[in-house]
């Protein structure tokens, strides 16, 4: 005998749920109206049945939210009635708010629409998995190309910090611990741009959507063995953000339920800590609502149209930040809210990140940031529509969801230890990059310092190395970059928030120049072509843009910034070039 659930045929809100319970058991439930087979059961009354829903099935009857929960049992749905049966008061808390939903129905019939449409349907995710998991290698692969692209004249044996003499270091330093603190294929001798290569190959064959969990974990380890060579070019949050993805979409592949829960973490997480290190910083400009005043003019590679958005008046700049804090502390709640709620959430963030991709050069990273948005809605707001299928067993898939929760488990402790501090577990795992800390422009630079490379053939006459995106001459109209990152232009802005002493790397990039070398030369442009000079130093300027004022003749003069202040930030250094201080020693035959 199929079993039969009786519930009220004239009550919207019942139809409204059973229809709901319907798409997740199809047959094997008979779903009736008690007005159709009241008389089939004398020992129940129509008050009886207009109170609560009804399951019958043989040898047992169940009323309330106990039936309720039975009948998402047979539809493989058992999590709810394990609760009811085992955890100690969930069973009275449920049938209690049962009773309530029971006595306003129409009432709760109007907010359940208002949360989760005209319609309740089973949430499917076999199509947003998809678009996620392809969006996510479309960025893997930009990724691989633009840092391949670089990889010789940053990593390679000739390049500003060579991955082959850092492991050495890391080796002597750590010995053989040190393949845990730096993992890395490349300690088998592997080229970098082998790794290269092979990581975009993983990104392209997921792309086209084969052997999806081996193309995102060979990816993911690809990405993993650059992150550590890369020393402080692949520092960046967008890097570690992508290799978490890369895993995700590991277990997205297996489990698509798993693997979204894994990406809505990980949105909530990358969200909510970026606003909230704002405020744990203290920086006075994000909390006077300021920073926007100085953002666009301050940050690492600004575009044309950040010179437009800083000459906004400051009242709408100042609501631009309240609207960003908004976005980030309070909308990231709404991630665990119903469907509808979760839309409203993944719009604004959308919304935030394509202002951001519009006004600044931030390579893949809003892009990448959009894509794990989509997994907040699901297969409906896709436009796929059908009944959500049967849950199966299957060893790969439950072996996915074991690992989404372990993933899903640290990263709620990485979260937690921005505001309280304890062992956090996640650190057990830090090397493998699979969750990791967020939190962007925690402290906003309020004076944009740029560091600008001279290089003398006298000692007197100094000519300006240009670099392709950062600002330099103040007559270039601000470049777009997006989706490739020039890491040598980013890393010159953080090299001048400091000084040469805590910004070592600058001294190799010096000497490379010394030494005209063809694959650094490729990403800055030399004044003297091909020959090395005899002198440099670096002067750090003053960098602002024109002013609104002067945006008529702008076009006209072509100027985009004004400099000032110069500073000597480092030099002149001069070229050791050998020379013979006494006669050969010639010895006798």
């Amino acid at each position: 005998m199929t079993p039969r659930l009786v519930y009220d045929g004239e009550c919207g809100f019942c139809r409204y749920t059973v229809d709901y319970a319907h798409a997740i058991t199809g047959d094997d439930v008979e779903y009736v109206p008690y007005q159709d087979v009241a008389d089939q059961y004398p020992d129940h009354g129509a008050e009886d049945f207009a109170a609560s829903i009804w399951l019958f099935a043989p040898g047992s009857a169940a009323s309330g939210a106990d039936a309720a929960f039975r009948t998402l049992a047979i539809g493989g749905r058992k999590t709810w009635l394990r609760a009811y049966r085992r955890v100690p008061g969930f069973a009275v808390i449920a049938e209690f708010l049962y009773r309530c939903v029971s006595r306003h129905r129409v009432l709760c019939l109007r907010i359940a629409r208002w949360l989760f449409g005209r319609e309740l349907k089973p949430a499917r995710f076999e199509l947003t998995a998809e678009v996620v998991y392809r969006g996510v290698m479309a960025m893997a692969l930009v990724a691989f190309a633009s840092l391949w692209l670089q990889a010789e004249a940053l990593i390679g044996d000739n390049g500003v910090l060579p991955a082959r003499e850092y492991l050495d270091a890391v080796y002597a330093t750590f010995g053989a611990g040190g393949y845990w603190r730096v993992p890395t294929v490349l300690w088998f001798g592997i080229s970098p741009h082998w790794v290269l290569g092979a990581g975009a190959l993983c990104a392209t064959v997921g792309l086209v959507g084969r052997f999806k969990t081996t193309a995102a974990l060979g990816a993911y380890a690809a990405y993993l063995s650059l992150l550590g060579v890369g020393q402080t070019f692949t520092g960046y949050q967008w890097d570690t953000f992508l290799v978490e993805c890369l895993f995700a979409i590991a277990i997205l592949a297996r489990s698509p339920v798993a693997g979204i829960w894994v990406l809505r973490l990980l949105a909530f997480r990358f969200m909510f800590l970026s606003g909230a290190v704002k405020l744990l910083s203290g920086d006075p400009v994000w909390a006077d609502l300021s920073a926007l005043e100085y953002h666009f003019e301050t940050q690492p590679l600004p575009n044309a149209l950040a010179w437009f958005a800083h000459q906004l008046p400051a009242p709408a700049l100042k609501f631009a930040v309240a609207a960003t804090f908004t976005i980030e502390l309070v909308l990231p709640f709404l991630i665990f809210a119903p469907r509808k709620m979760r839309a409203v959430a993944a719009l604004a963030f959308v919304f935030l990140e394509v202002l951001i991709f519009a006004t600044g050069n931030y390579n893949f990273f809003n892009l990448l940031t959009i894509v794990v948005c989509i997994a907040l809605l699901d297969d409906r707001f896709l436009r796929r529509d059908g009944s959500a299928p049967r849950p199966h067993f299957s060893a790969q898939r439950l072996g996915a969801r074991w690992l989404a929760g372990a993933v899903i488990a640290l990263g709620v402790c990485q979260t937690a230890t921005a505001f309280v501090h304890f062992p956090n577990p996640a650190r057990w795992v830090d090397p493998l990059r699979v969750v990791n800390r967020y939190g962007l422009f925690a402290v906003m630079t309020t004076e944009r310092r740029e560091l600008v490379i001279e290089g003398s053939m006298d000692g007197d006459t100094w000519l300006e190395y240009e670099f392709p995106f950062k600002p330099g001459d103040v007559d270039r109209i601000p470049g777009w970059a997006t989706p490739h990152q020039p890491r040598l232009d980013w890393q010159m802005w953080f090299a001048a928030l400091t000084v040469p002493q805590r910004a070592p790397w600058i001294h190799d990039l010096v000497f490379r120049l010394f030494e005209a070398e063809p694959a650094v030369l490729r990403w800055i442009e030399s004044p003297f072509g091909d020959d090395p000079p005899k002198y440099i130093r670096i002067i750090s300027y003053r960098y602002r843009f024109t002013g609104a004022d002067a945006s008529r003749d702008h076009v006209d003069v072509g100027r985009w910034w004004t400099r000032s202040n110069p500073r000597i930030w480092l030099g002149p250094i001069a070229r050791r070039v050998p020379t013979v201080t006494h006669e050969p020693l010639v010895l006798d035959q």
